[in-house]
Order: structure tokens, then sequence, then C-alpha cells
């Protein structure tokens, strides 16, 4: 079969490209990489007068002015769902619809994606860390102790917490010990503290509470997310290799760009992993950033990640729906070359500042 050197096009309606764009993401890459081509798509967008005075001209430059402003919105992130159930989407949901107008949400059974301002998805991934680091911390403690006698209070108290959390209302100042008649109380249980632990962010909760913490979320304080050692994931044995290309990528002209090859093996999971015992099936992924100054910072900085093994986790593909899968974790990547936020690539002026912020969150930062 000849091979066809020339570009060529097809017309696919908007949403079943979206769909496979999003959920056959790999079976996408797949194809790109296979054939050697880049898919990209644009969009054809019609303005059909539906009555004689009908001013479609006009119609169209108004849009595009549409489009030009809302660009600078059109940002995007991932949100892992590993330990939140739908209840809690739903309570995550409920806070944002009072005040988040412009934020468009996707579901898979691994991970939201948002698609917005930077300011709503941090209310967003605030609200749903939230219920993350609260909820089932609250709902597991409870379970340790179902003898007792003001569990439906300790529950009830709980959910006006989370509330707070999700609303940012929280003072911080006053979480270090909830507080009645010079009595201290813990902030997961909501009860007297026993054998009080303090973080180095001065808030404190009951040993047992914090050992049921730091089991679900690592070196991370459950009320502020401060870190407060050096955090590890479940990340498996791997290795993390990186070269450079003198082609530009877009959006960062006159500089060339740095590629990322990460490979992780087949194993079998461990204590840390959703089945131990288990074997796993590995991966090999390539990922990209600019070779600038920011740029090389950035990747020093996925080193640092890398080694605490943070890049990767053991899950659910999105892709092919097969479990005990190593995965991307939270930390974003740029997978593409080209095509765009929605299209894990460049151009996209925002996403070292934001890779840097997830890193950040995790302790890991420029020294």
């Amino acid at each position: 079969m000849n091979s066809i050197t020339s570009d060529i096009s097809c017309f696919v309606p908007v949403d079943p490209f979206w769909f496979v764009n999003n959920v056959y993401n790999e079976e996408f890459k797949s194809i790109e990489k296979k054939h050697k081509v880049q898919i990209k798509a644009q969009v054809n967008v019609q303005f059909l007068a539906d009555q004689d005075a009908g001013r479609p001209l006009d119609a169209m430059s108004e849009f595009l002015a549409l489009i030009e402003k809302s660009s600078n919105e059109s940002y995007c992130s991932h949100i892992p769902l590993k330990f939140v159930d739908p209840d809690q989407w739903s309570d995550a949901f409920g806070v944002l619809q009072k005040s988040e107008k412009r934020l468009l949400l996707t579901l898979t059974s691994e991970e939201i994606t948002a698609f917005g301002p930077t300011c709503s998805q941090d209310a967003f991934s605030d609200a749903i860390c939230a219920m993350q680091k609260a909820t089932n911390l609250l709902e597991e403690t409870a379970a340790a102790t179902p003898s007792n006698n003001n569990m439906k209070d300790l529950l009830l108290g709980s959910r006006t917490r989370i509330d707070k959390l999700c609303s940012k209302r929280t003072d911080t100042s006053s979480d270090t010990a909830s507080s009645s008649g010079g009595k201290e109380y813990c902030s997961i249980c909501l009860l007297r503290l026993n054998k009080k632990k303090r973080l180095k962010c001065q808030h404190e909760f009951c040993e047992q509470c914090l050992q049921h913490a730091l089991h679900q979320t690592g070196s991370i304080c459950p009320l502020c997310n401060h870190v407060f050692d050096v955090l590890m994931g479940d990340q498996p044995d791997g290795n993390m290799s990186w070269n450079k290309s003198s082609d530009s990528l877009p959006g960062f002209s006159g500089s060339g760009h740095i590629v990322i090859n990460y490979n992780i093996p087949n194993g079998v999971q461990t204590e840390r992993h959703p089945n131990p015992g288990k074997p796993f099936t590995g991966t090999s992924r390539t990922a990209y950033l600019p070779d600038n100054k920011e740029g090389n910072a950035v990747l020093q900085l996925l080193k640092k990640a890398f080694d605490q093994r943070l890049i990767f986790t053991v899950g659910n593909s999105k892709t092919n729906g097969l479990e005990n899968q190593v995965i991307w974790s939270d930390i974003s990547h740029k997978t593409s070359l080209s095509g765009g936020i929605q299209n894990f690539g460049y151009p996209d002026l925002n996403y070292l500042e934001r890779v840097k912020k997830e890193l950040m969150a995790k302790g890991i930062e420029e020294s």
C-alpha cells in the first residue's frame, strides 16, 4: 500500500472527535506514532442567516471576539479521584454551583478534567481535596470507634467542618485545635485530644486520627495541606531520562525542547497499591518541556518528583478500562508537541507555572 505524503483532512462531528480524543487518548496517540502524523482538529463554524434581515458577518465578528476573550480562560487540569466517592463529588459540585459559572467538567472513573479560569479550577480542586482528605478520614475514624455514643453528633459536626473547608471560610489560625472551656479537641474526630500530636504547621490531632490521615495522604497535614516531611508516593521502580532537540515548541520560539522519557517495567504490586501481590502492567511515556531556563528548572523538579515516586501510580486505565496498570498520577505533563491544551500539547503559556504549583503542593520546589 502506497503511503500518502501530502496533508489530508476529513470531516468528523465535534462531539465524537472530542470523545475519542479524551477517552481513547492512548489509541489516538498510537495512530499518530504508528503513521508518523499529527492529528489536529479545527472547528468549521458556519453562520447561517435564519431570516432575511440576518447579519452573518456581524455575528461572526462578535463570535470571534468572544473566542479571543475566552482564550485566556481555556486552561485544563486533571484531578484524580482515587479516594473520592460519588457523594463527595456531589458535595463539591454543590459548593461551586453558587460561585463558579465558567467551569466545564468532564468525569471519568479515574479523574475529573476541568476547563476554565485558573481561579475556578483552584476552587474546585480545593473542594475535591477537602472531600478526599476530610470525609474519608472522618468516616475511617468513625468506623474505628463504632461504640461511641456521640457518633451521630461527631459526623454531623464533621460535615459542617467539610463545608467550611470547601467554601474556604475556615480560619486556619483557629484550626490548631478546637477548644471549649479550656479543653482541646481534635480537628478530625472533633473529640478531646487523645495522645496529642502537633505538626510543623501547628495543627494538632489525636495520635490515632493522625495515623489514619497519614496512611491516606502521606506527609500532608489533613487541614492545611502543608507538607511536613519528604512526601513519598507509590510509583513502582523505573527510570527517567531526557534528551534535547533544537526544534522549538509552539509558543516558545527561540529555544529548542526537552524530551523526557519515562519507563516503568511490569512488576508486582506492593502493600501500597490497590491489589497487593497481583501483577501490574508497566508503561513507557514521553513528555515535553521548552529548553529554556524555566523549562530546565521544571525538569529538575520533575526529577525530584520521580525520585520521590510521585509521577506515576497503579490503578485503572481510563483509556482502555484495564485494571492494574501504571498510570499518570496528578502532576500535569505535556505528552504532545502541539495541539494545544485540549490535546495535552503546546501552546500553553501557563503550563510551566501551573505544574510548578502542583509540585509545590507536594513539597517540591526550587531551592
